[in-house]
């Protein structure tokens, strides 16, 4: 038994195998494996980069951005000022990031990518940013003051030619001329929309119908500022030019589902309260009910902030029968498409690859005096510019066939019609108005269009010099109540 137990091995001195030779082989060998590899893929990423940072330098780089409907960052000038300051380095830095080629496809690509994230609900709606409850607050705009509600979350406008400091829902942020905040689920905006800097609530991608619709919601604001605005406006120019004024709803309006509607003031109620506080200063066109009798028709653009050509129309039917002129049936008009692949604003500034990807029709309609009728451009300060058409070939319409009107906003323009009535009408509009003019062709004798945000002389004198009988001013909701009303004192005075 005690000859057993000797032979017995004990735990610890079990005969030990001579392993360590085998595991510092395969040790070794996983070890050059894996420096192989990483030599490999040195000798191949290197020359690649190489080659992809050349190319960066000699490849011409954009310069503009149609999707983003921007123009990109400039290469800046050297001074040794900038450099030592750093702000040289910093607008460098900015111009090679800002102005990748071929920017718009790789938008697009990232858009695409990004659609598997954001935040879906069962009414396949995406939100875009962080709307704030607003709960339609009916007695929100009578407080007469320019800070809205706290308790709703809304919007504190001091916009001073455009540009402004934006506070929503206690966050402050700095707008420029390229871009607003993300906080209120706005994404870069070009000057040329800088209605839409203000009274946002954020955006909303919404699917109807079996196509996607971009939905921007609407905070409200006091509009106060444009109530002044009519009444001096009535007061400098007298009794002898009638004034009308119409807000255009934006597709919200009309579109935004039930469970939404928290998110989203009431435009028509917003409106009829500012209208009551001018009173007689101004003829109240009101388009948001005319065109409530034309929903089921694509009378707002799924993929862009504007009402379609269409939504135009109807709008401008109701300012005609409001001023007692000739309307032309829309029968009479000739349709001409722009293009099958529109994708405006709203696509650029949700991101979002379903409404980006899911394109539209932009046609739009041709009065069928227009051959008769004579456009005359000018410059903002009223520098001739000469004459043109109304409607213009643009490049890029699968991006930019909005500025198919009058090639866009920083022009003045004047329309000598065959029309012989002695009615000549100024419209003093923000880019909703663009789309007005063509179906008034045949009601005035002469039509003058300015944008409020960039006419640079005084708008109470231009209306005399042109013999004006009726002033129209025609814009979106969010320039009725936001920082863009403050230019019309502006035009006013300067």
């Amino acid at each position: 038994m005690e000859e057993q137990r000797k032979k017995a091995p004990s735990k610890n001195s079990a005969p030990k195998k001579n392993v360590s030779h085998k595991k510092g082989f395969n040790y070794m060998k996983k070890k050059y494996v894996i420096h192989g590899f990483s030599v490999i893929s040195l000798l191949i990423m290197t020359p690649v980069f190489f080659i992809i940072a050349v190319l960066l330098i000699v490849i011409p780089r954009s310069d503009i951005s149609y999707i983003e409907k921007r123009k990109l960052a400039e290469f800046p000038e050297f001074s040794f000022e900038s450099y030592f300051s750093g702000e040289y380095t910093a607008k460098v830095t900015e111009f090679y990031d800002d102005t990748v080629p071929d920017r718009d496809n790789f938008k697009t690509a990232g858009y695409n990518f990004k659609s598997i994230f954001g935040l879906h609900t069962e009414d396949e709606v995406k939100m875009i940013g962080t709307p704030v409850a607003v709960v339609n607050d009916k007695n929100k705009d009578k407080n007469k003051t320019d800070e809205s509600s706290k308790s709703s979350g809304q919007n504190k406008t001091d916009n001073k030619d455009n540009k402004s400091d934006q506070k929503t829902d206690g966050k402050k942020t700095e707008s420029s001329d390229k871009e607003t905040s993300q906080d209120n689920g706005n994404a870069k905006i070009d000057k040329e929309h800088d209605e839409y800097k203000e009274a946002s609530n954020g955006l909303i991608v919404v699917k109807h119908d079996g196509h996607y619709r971009g939905l921007e919601l609407f905070s409200g604001g006091s509009g106060d500022t444009y109530v002044e605005a009519m009444k001096n406006f009535h007061n400098d120019i007298g009794d002898g030019v009638k004034i009308y004024s119409m807000s255009a709803a934006t597709a919200s309006q009309y579109y935004l589902p039930p469970s939404f509607e928290q998110y989203s003031v009431d435009q028509k109620e917003t409106m009829d309260d500012i209208a009551s506080r001018y009173g007689d200063s101004a003829a109240y066109v009101d388009v948001i009910s005319a065109l409530q009798n034309h929903v089921n028709e694509d009378i707002y653009l799924r993929t862009d902030h504007h009402w379609s050509p269409l939504g135009a129309y109807y709008a401008a039917q109701a300012f005609a029968n409001s001023a007692g002129v000739p309307f032309k049936d829309i029968s009479t008009y000739k349709k001409v498409k722009v293009t099958d692949n529109f994708s405006g604003t709203l696509a650029a500034w949700s991101e979002d690859a379903n409404l980006t990807n899911d394109t539209e029709e932009f046609s739009y309609y041709q009065p069928d005096n227009y051959d008769q009728c004579t456009t005359t451009y000018y410059t903002t300060s009223l520098e001739d510019d000469g004459t043109g058409n109304f409607f213009n070939e643009v490049g890029h319409p699968e991006q930019n066939a909005y500025l198919t009107f009058m090639g866009g906003d920083e022009v003045v323009v004047k329309v000598d019609t065959n029309v012989k009535n002695g009615r000549k009408l100024l419209i003093v509009k923000d880019s909703y108005g663009n789309a007005l003019p063509g179906y008034l062709f045949g009601s005035f004798e002469k039509i003058c269009v300015v944008d409020m945000r960039y006419f640079q002389s005084n708008l109470v004198q231009y209306a005399k010099d042109e013999g004006i009988t009726d002033m129209l001013f025609a814009m979106t909701t969010f320039s009725a109540v936001g920082g863009n009303a403050d230019n019309l004192e502006n035009l006013r005075v300067q």
